[in-house]
């Protein structure tokens, strides 16, 4: 049985997990989510599960923030430069600024869950696909 999370709570946590990537401590990471939790990168097709694989995924600045009950949804912007893949995009050595939206689900006091919605299309171009 799960209990619910309070408004107090989600709050707590969203800011806590952008803080967390925005001062590069991936380790906070551990502390806020469930273990079987789950990041879906709806655009990208990528759903990543656990909390390992979460602490490499994110990389985002909140820009706002609106909470429900045991969910919660932040706008975000994330910004930098093209040092990988992406798909089948060579590194491009490109700066990138990519606005987008999240939805979290919560579950006995930590995130379950975070699905990302951004446009793919505008992020290609900025690494200099044509396609």
């Amino acid at each position: 049985m799960t209990t619910p999370t309070l408004a107090d709570q989600i709050r707590r946590l969203v800011h806590e997990l952008y803080d967390a990537w925005s001062l590069h401590q991936p380790e906070r990471i551990d502390a806020i989510f469930t273990a079987d939790a789950i990041y879906e990168d709806v655009a990208g097709g990528q759903i990543v599960r656990g909390k390992e694989a979460i602490k490499q995924l994110l990389r985002a600045a909140m820009k706002s923030l609106v909470i429900g009950d045991d969910t919660a949804a932040t706008e975000w912007v994330s910004e930098g430069i093209q040092t990988g893949p992406v798909g089948d995009l060579s590194a491009s050595g490109n700066s990138f600024q990519l606005r987008g939206a999240s939805i979290l689900t919560f579950r006995d006091g930590k995130i379950a869950k975070v699905t990302d919605y951004y446009d793919m299309a505008s992020f290609l171009r900025q690494l200099g696909d044509t396609n």
